[in-house]
């Protein structure tokens, strides 16, 4: 399937008269210059630059959605973000697509449910206001950060970044930093109950000690550079999902659908791409914007260099698992408490899905990180909204019967996308950093994980110009 409406309308009537005679229809063979495997925000931008230098191009992807990890909830209340849930001012590559797309960006409103003031602390089992909580005997964090909600302490305690740039993350020169946190924080005398609050929800490992204090730094440096570029946060007007899609639309060659890769075979002349259907693919060079759990599944002749090929086998990427639940009473009215809420406990975060921020949340979020993700994952739908509604009704009570499930979300469960994004564990960072991003022969490497600079969906984009610059130098 492609997805110009040319295209669809071709792929269409070719698979009716394939149905038809019972023969499996198979892609025309076609002169390619590149092959870009994967149709999210890095691929489609590598495929959108080497057709603007006149190059023929064909975007493989597995799934039958456009994105990848850049996902709007369109069957949700609200139309809430999955992935790729803004686009921070200093997306000078995210930014200008959109606008040269004719797509319209609107600032975030900031509800006022989210004020930290407002913030539920649920530790313990027991429920506490911030203020509460800065006096509570159970908090065990140091005196200086008592007041503050347990995830915003980490950063604290790490201290200022040693990095000087965004872009120094990759430097060898701090491969020391690429060390466990814990080492830091048992050195500075942080005890183990703070340890256990600290990691709850702590993004970037499934626990302190499968966390890159060097991981933690780029995160810190990257907010930084990022606060510095005046403006507000942005997202596409209809869903940030609008973007690749429209990127999609742009390009003049086919973007294929439901196409596994499976083998990537190349030689001194050019590259084949072996897809799961049996179908063939030949070009002269491939872009391979897959996350690396994906890449696990394909098969390189001749085989990938073997720091690379280590990475693709053991890079940690994040879990998160996250229960978008649908407002059918604005249960917070009647508790006296905004949805906003940080716990120990199964649940770990709540936030409301206040799109027009005026208050009026049409879903909330369950938002999960790292290891509390086992216990929802062994669930079914159902057992899973009857344990969030349980143990949402300790927390707030009026809520019982005032939302309804509308959706799971959990990235490391897809196995086209392996975790929500690389994780970087200790040692990882400069061990891979660099080698990821290497060509190995005609495959070029593209995908968040392999950027220089930003995270997230800048990091992407970037990724996508470097390998279709590579490319374009070869061509």
């Amino acid at each position: 399937m492609t997805v110009s409406r040319r295209n669809l309308l071709k792929w269409a009537a070719a698979s009716a008269v394939a149905a038809a005679s019972g023969v499996r229809a198979t892609t025309a063979p076609s002169p390619l210059d590149v092959i870009v495997i994967g149709a999210g925000l890095a691929g489609l931008n590598a495929a959108l630059l080497l057709e603007d230098f006149g190059l023929r191009v064909r975007v493989l992807e597995a799934s039958s959605r456009i994105g990848g990890r850049l996902y709007t909830l369109d069957d949700v209340a609200g139309k809430p973000e999955a992935g790729g849930n803004q686009i921070g001012t200093a997306y000078a590559r995210t930014v200008d697509t959109a606008n040269r797309l004719g797509l319209k960006l609107e600032p975030n409103a900031r509800s006022p449910l989210l004020r930290e003031e407002r913030m539920v602390l649920y530790v313990g089992g027991k429920r506490y206001t911030l203020a509460d909580w800065g006096n509570a005997t159970d908090n065990p964090m140091p005196e200086m950060f008592r007041a503050l909600p347990p995830d915003r302490v980490l950063s604290r305690l790490i201290g200022a970044s040693p990095l000087a740039s965004v872009a120094e993350w990759r430097d060898p020169k701090h491969a020391a930093l690429d060390v466990p946190v814990t080492q830091l924080l048992e050195t500075g005398g942080i005890g183990r109950a703070a340890r256990e609050l600290l990691q709850v929800t702590n993004g970037l490992g499934d626990t302190l000690a499968e966390t890159s204090l060097l991981n933690l730094y780029y995160s810190q440096t990257n907010i930084t550079e990022i606060i510095k570029i005046k403006g507000p946060t942005q997202n596409v007007v209809g869903g940030n999902q609008r973007l690749p899609e429209a990127m999609a639309r742009a390009l003049k060659g086919d973007v294929l659908m439901q196409q596994a890769v499976r083998a990537i075979d190349s030689t001194k002349d050019g590259v084949v791409v072996r897809c799961e259907d049996g179908s063939m693919h030949r070009a002269r060079f491939v872009v391979c914007a897959l996350p690396l759990p994906a890449m696990r599944r394909v098969a390189f002749t001749p085989a990938l260099p073997v720091v690379h090929a280590e990475a693709v086998k053991q890079l940690a990427y994040g879990k998160v698992t996250q229960i978008h639940l649908e407002v059918t009473r604005p249960f917070w009215s009647d508790d006296g408490l905004a949805p906003y809420m940080w716990s120990d406990g199964p649940l770990e975060r709540v936030f409301p899905q206040d799109s027009k921020g005026d208050g009026n949340p049409q879903s909330v979020i369950v938002w999960v990180n790292g290891a509390g993700c086992a216990s929802w994952d062994a669930l079914d739908d159902a057992a899973l909204m009857a344990r969030a509604s349980a143990e949402l009704a300790k927390v707030y009570p009026a809520s019982k019967g005032a939302l309804k499930f509308a959706k799971r979300v959990a990235w490391h469960r897809n196995g086209l996308a392996g975790g929500s994004w690389a994780n970087w564990a200790p040692g990882q960072i400069s061990r891979y950093a660099v080698a990821l991003s290497v060509p190995s022969g005609r495959v070029h490497f593209a995908g968040e994980h392999t950027g220089h600079t930003f995270r997230g969906m800048e990091a992407a984009m970037e990724s996508g110009e470097r390998a279709a610059s590579e490319i374009l130098v070869r061509a």
